[in-house]
């Protein structure tokens, strides 16, 4: 099993149980006792469960994942930073590509540097992306079918619903990066609908701002060994970068001194 069907297995358990145990769980799964262990702990940091001695118990009064917040008030977070990001991200981008925009606010910080190409094709579960294009004759947007998740304005739950196009490149956004947990998230549909955009990319791209190094969510979207590229900041920790250098994945980082110079290109 992959990390994130692990863990959402794990919290399945919980939810229907209300306790798990480590060497249970170790001989279902067919892993370590050590990697359960390490599921555990990534959970009860996210509040999902309460570990104890030899397993773990229910949150009080609830197993649900916790609430995300509003797109537009992660839209708020470390603005300055994402459209550095975004910029950077899209002078990847050519023309009469096609390329993917998960529905991360940091994904959504390269439309302003994409309405300048005569051509080009989207494919996103972000609403707001595709509401930027609108009036934009020449590059189209594809989004897939699935429920609509009002307060971060994406479509999930059908990731097979997706259009079979290939995609020179795809952006992706992250809760974490860690070497432990590759790039994660906190929603298990939001991963869903991530990896099946990957799967149709030749290219790509996670971009994260220095905030998420060192940080992992529940449900691992990669794992650090099939990271081909990185876009971040220069409030990244130096360690880090350095290590996933040395592990072959390419880590292009904005210096935080030409922000405000490349928001206001």
């Amino acid at each position: 099993m992959f990390v994130t069907e692990r863990r959402r297995a794990i919290l399945d358990r919980l939810k229907a149980e209300g306790r798990v145990f480590v060497k249970d769980l170790s001989d279902e799964m067919q892993v370590s006792t050590v990697t359960i262990r390490q599921d555990l702990r990534a959970l009860e940091e996210h509040g999902l469960l309460e570990r104890t001695y030899g397993g773990a118990v229910s949150k009080p009064l609830t197993t649900d994942l916790p609430p995300e917040l509003s797109f537009d008030l992660r839209s708020t977070h470390n603005r300055y930073a994402k459209a550095a990001i975004g910029a950077a991200a899209a002078s990847m981008v050519k023309e009469g590509y096609s390329i993917a925009l998960d529905a991360s606010t940091t994904a959504y910080a390269l439309v302003p540097y994409l309405s300048h190409f005569k051509k080009l094709t989207i494919v996103t579960n972000n609403l707001a992306v595709a509401q930027s294009f609108l009036n934009q004759s020449g590059i189209e947007v594809f989004v897939p079918g699935g429920r609509l998740k009002k307060e971060t304005l994406s479509i999930v739950g059908q990731p097979e619903a997706l259009p079979s196009i290939n995609l020179n490149m795809g952006f992706f956004g992250a809760g974490g990066v860690s070497l432990q947990g590759g790039v994660s998230d906190v929603d298990p549909d939001e991963v869903a609908m991530k990896q099946a955009m990957i799967a149709r990319c030749i290219a790509p791209v996670v971009v994260v701002d220095g905030s998420k190094w060192g940080q992992t969510a529940p449900f691992t979207v990669l794992p650090a060994r099939q990271i081909q590229r990185m876009i971040t900041t220069a409030n990244a920790p130096a360690d880090l970068v350095a290590q996933f250098r040395q592990a072959g994945v390419q880590v292009h980082v904005v210096p935080l001194a030409h922000i405000h110079e490349r928001v206001a290109l």
